[in-house]
């Protein structure tokens, strides 16, 4: 050791961090192999601090690995599906706003108008029915058209042309039930997934500084350790002066350490965004299945009626 600080001394403050760190890796050998029981103990807070400051960490990371799915939009799109439709993804679209308009019109809900969506069609489970439901309920209008024998050449409703009217409520229904997942997940990434983010980046800041407390007590019991060897193998004063300069330097570079540490650490834990974050996950959520319940009664209603109708007319044809 006496060596290496002889080797080192002759290089100026580059020479002095490498015996520093050299001081630093000897003693965590040295505690981890048990030849010494002189290891600084840190305050009490200090070690409170680091085990709530631990418990969040793993609290953030569990609940992070599940939530970052709502930053891929096909996270629950059919990894099987090959789609392949006869209408193009605008012309598509445009025929799901048109049903979609003449299902408001003469009502008291909002009237829709037909546009041309763009021509990217989003990846979520209900787009993709939106889109089946369209596709057959197009297929079903390719049919040729009946006509009652009573009156000639008045075409009449069919049961496969009811469904195809099924089929279209069905589409709409889906494509407003998947728009308004994606306005869902679009409000969780960027009050929740991105928030938790950042939270987790002050995390490491203070499990960062808590690793600069973990070298400055190593580097102190390695200076604490060197005095103790000069004391017992008898040094003069002045080098006994120059290792208790060194014992009370890296005592005042542990102190500090540790205060910026403890400051982090309930930075950390006082902070109310993660609890305001996830209470706004919990929102969008309940927004989206307030949507989609609301979505889905009214098409219930819509479909019990024609289904009603379907009923009635095959029970007339069996009497």
């Amino acid at each position: 050791m006496e060596h290496w600080k002889n080797l080192t001394s002759s290089v100026g403050p580059l020479g002095q961090k490498i015996t520093e760190r050299f001081g630093t890796l000897n003693q965590q050998a040295r505690e981890r192999l048990g030849r010494t029981s002189d290891i600084t103990e840190l305050p009490d807070e200090y070690r409170e601090l680091e085990q709530r400051v631990d418990a969040l960490k793993s609290a953030q990371q569990s609940l992070m690995r599940t939530a970052r799915t709502y930053e891929t939009e096909a996270y629950d799109y059919p990894g099987h599906l090959q789609e392949s439709v006869s209408y193009g993804a605008q012309t598509l679209s445009h025929t799901l706003s048109s049903w979609a308009a003449s299902a408001t019109k003469n009502t008291s809900l909002p009237h829709m108008q037909a546009t041309i969506a763009p021509p990217t069609d989003p990846r979520t489970l209900p787009h993709a029915i939106s889109r089946s439901a369209a596709t057959a309920a197009i297929d079903l209008g390719k049919t040729p058209a009946v006509t009652s024998p009573q009156i000639g050449t008045e075409p009449v409703t069919t049961n496969e042309g009811r469904l195809g009217e099924l089929l279209q409520l069905l589409a709409v229904a889906e494509d407003k039930i998947g728009t308004e997942r994606l306005v869902q997940d679009k409000t969780i990434v960027q009050s929740f997934v991105n928030v938790w983010s950042n939270f987790g980046a002050q995390i490491q800041l203070a499990i960062k500084a808590r690793q600069t407390v973990k070298d400055a007590r190593l580097h102190l019991d390695s200076k604490r350790g060197a005095l103790k060897a000069a004391e017992t193998a008898g040094n003069s004063g002045t080098k006994l002066e120059a290792y208790s300069s060194e014992v009370e330097l890296a005592e005042d570079k542990l102190v500090g350490a540790t205060e910026e540490a403890i400051s982090l650490m309930k930075t950390v834990l006082d902070n109310p965004e993660p609890a305001k974050s996830l209470a706004a996950f919990v929102k969008a959520q309940l927004a989206y299945h307030r949507a989609a319940a609301s979505t889905f009664e009214q098409l219930d209603a819509d479909m019990s009626s024609v289904v009603t109708t379907i009923e009635q007319e095959y029970r007339a044809t069996r009497s």
